[in-house]
């Protein structure tokens, strides 16, 4: 199963969290063949939600998506419920990847990416959306920096790939400095601020194939055992996509009635595919008409309401 772990230090206003993904991509790519280049950042990109979606106290969603001229069109990454998580990637159909493929900036040209949170309308919050700078080359790098001008929250996040015979593995670590404790001390502060700056350049110092292949306990313990660390357990995550029948079907009735009719008519029969799961959607002539029966009583209704 794929796993995320939170870690704290002990009496440190400092946090951290790991989480790898093996699973998930593996369900990701199962209807699209992506290079290893493309899995990775899609890994990298769901590890984020992930993570973000951990810290949240609501329910709901965490998505990360991007739109450009580039190489990758429009790509989406998104947990819901804090564990279960889908993606996609659109790349051009020429392939033409960019000469520097660890180049967010290049692999979107001239785009978007953005960190978005939908609360369930239960929590009456509103949703936000905030925009990750691309001055950087690595997601890693924009996220800090996203993470430092919008959350005010100093960050390190390392991410490393392993490809081999099963599938794309990404594995995320990821360093918070919190806000002092109102009742710390001056010295307890620069004491904190001190400490931060020695665990980052501890993390700094961790190797693509340690962070790739070690598990999470063993590579704590290499980089920060002369700092006491409590390891949470492992949160399952999962691939799991929303998509259903009552929402095929909504989306269909956007057509209307006449347009639906038409293209019936012209098809034969009417497919609506997942691109985040590959489930196919299939509507013959009966289940169109049940959908006909379906705008009606829903007419029927809005045509009963009374005038005000």
């Amino acid at each position: 199963m794929d796993t995320l772990h939170r870690f704290s230090f002990t009496n440190l206003p400092i946090r951290g969290q790991w989480v790898r993904l093996h699973r998930t991509l593996q369900a990701a790519g199962q209807y699209r063949a992506y290079p290893a280049e493309v899995s990775s950042l899609l890994g990298q990109m769901l590890a984020t939600v992930a993570m973000v979606a951990d810290n949240l106290k609501f329910s709901g969603a965490v998505a990360m998506q991007s739109r450009g001229n580039g190489a990758l069109r429009r790509s989406l990454a998104e947990c819901r419920d804090h564990t279960q998580l889908r993606g996609v990637m659109h790349l051009t159909d020429d392939a033409s990847f960019p000469a520097s493929r660890q180049n967010i900036d290049a692999w979107l040209g001239e785009g978007q990416l953005a960190l978005t949170l939908l609360p369930d309308e239960e929590t009456g919050m509103q949703p936000y959306q905030g925009l990750i700078a691309l001055e950087n080359q690595q997601l890693g790098k924009c996220l800090e920096d996203y993470f430092e001008r919008s959350e005010q929250l100093q960050t390190r996040l390392h991410f490393a790939s392993d490809t081999h015979h099963a599938g794309e593995v990404v594995t995320g670590l990821l360093l918070q400095r919190l806000p002092n404790h109102p009742n710390s001390t001056e010295a307890e502060c620069d004491a904190a601020e001190d400490t931060w700056e020695t665990l980052i350049a501890l993390a700094a110092t961790v190797t693509e194939t340690e962070l790739a292949q070690l598990e999470v306990q063993t590579l704590l313990h290499r980089l920060f055992h002369e700092y006491p660390c409590v390891l949470q357990p492992a949160k399952q995550l999962e691939y799991a996509c929303t998509c259903s029948t009552e929402r095929t079907d909504s989306t269909l009735m956007l057509l209307g009635k006449e347009d639906l009719a038409a293209l019936l008519e012209e098809q034969g029969e009417i497919s609506v595919d997942c691109e985040f799961c590959g489930n196919r959607y299939l509507y013959d002539a009966p289940a169109v008409d049940r959908l006909m029966l379906r705008f009606e009583d829903r007419d029927n209704l809005q045509g009963d309401r009374p005038l005000h």
